[in-house]
């Protein structure tokens, strides 16, 4: 099996031939991020299509696998190559704008000790002593780990001859995300209105208390779905106290709820004005507007 790859080299155009290694038959489709050789480098690459013949008589083949999952749909790959097509740009470049940022830049590699043991004599270096016992006590390690445990020594070489020897194994990876999903805390009525209502005279023992969660339950009997306990915060002047004794009353439900984030939320539609002087407001030509409704429409 081989595999047409569009290696991530901006100034590359086209699609180049490699051949799949046993180990990795089966889990490569298109989409996939991939290491391989190119010239007298390993760069990265997006696996486009599987085929069964190459184009050229000699091929070489695939390093590894970033990534178990796919960075680009068939929509994106498709849209690069047609943005590559209309604008005479190289295929590299436009597959960089479909790719998150600083993707490149990500890929490590992971070290982790084989069964195959090396004896350790008078003669075995200091660095590889280190790393032998550090891969054995704390397992598979990436090599920006690794770099914390050898300030200003140079461990890679010593790495890649344990490698080569079969005592330690790598494998290509990409590190896990470092933006996690963002919760907030929200509040919702627990009870029917009525049963709410009814509660009002007991939630407090001073005037001061009892005004605080009677204004938070009234807001939330208004409020048909989930509300950021900010909003009740400042529509009630009540506190996180007040909903938990709310919430241990059984009159509302507190729980963390994923927000999504809008990556264009702060982008406005003004640009840079033609004549140099501050920005303008973008107006959009009749086919973008015809463009643009159809994406709505599609919503």
């Amino acid at each position: 099996m081989y595999a047409q790859i569009a290696v991530t080299v901006p100034s590359v155009s086209g699609m180049f031939d490699y051949a799949l290694p046993p180990e990795l038959e089966g889990k490569i489709s298109a989409g996939h991020l991939v290491t391989v050789p190119f010239g007298k480098q390993t760069v990265q690459g997006v696996v486009f299509r599987l085929i069964v013949e190459p184009s050229v008589p000699e091929t070489k083949t695939v390093i590894d696998l970033l990534d178990p999952q796919p960075v680009l749909t068939a929509a994106q790959m498709a849209l690069a190559q047609w943005l590559a097509g209309e604008t005479l740009s190289p295929l590299a470049a436009c597959i960089g704008l479909m790719l998150p940022s600083g993707l490149s830049q990500q890929a490590d590699t992971q070290y982790a000790a084989s069964s195959k043991q090396l004896p350790v004599t008078s003669e075995t270096g200091q660095v590889q002593k280190r790393l032998l016992e550090l891969l054995a006590g704390r397992g598979p390690l990436r090599g920006r780990q690794i770099d914390r445990h050898f300030k200003n020594v140079d461990w890679r070489k010593t790495a890649q001859y344990l490698v080569r020897t079969g005592v330690l194994t790598s494998q290509s990876i990409l590190p896990p995300p470092s933006v996690r999903p963002k919760f907030v805390r929200t509040a919702q009525l627990a009870v029917p209105p009525e049963l709410a209502e009814a509660a009002m005279p007991e939630l407090g023992k001073t005037a001061d208390t009892l005004s605080r969660r009677q204004a938070a339950l009234r807001f939330l009997t208004r409020e048909p779905a989930d509300v950021n306990v900010s909003w009740v915060y400042a529509e009630s002047g009540c506190n996180l106290a007040d909903l938990q004794e709310l919430a241990e009353r059984e009159l509302i439900v507190l729980r963390e709820t994923e927000i999504w984030r809008d990556p264009l939320e702060k982008i406005s539609n003004l640009v840079p004005s033609d004549k140099g002087l501050g920005y303008q407001e973008l107006v959009l030509t009749a086919e973008q507007e015809a463009a643009l409704d159809q994406i709505l429409l599609r919503r």
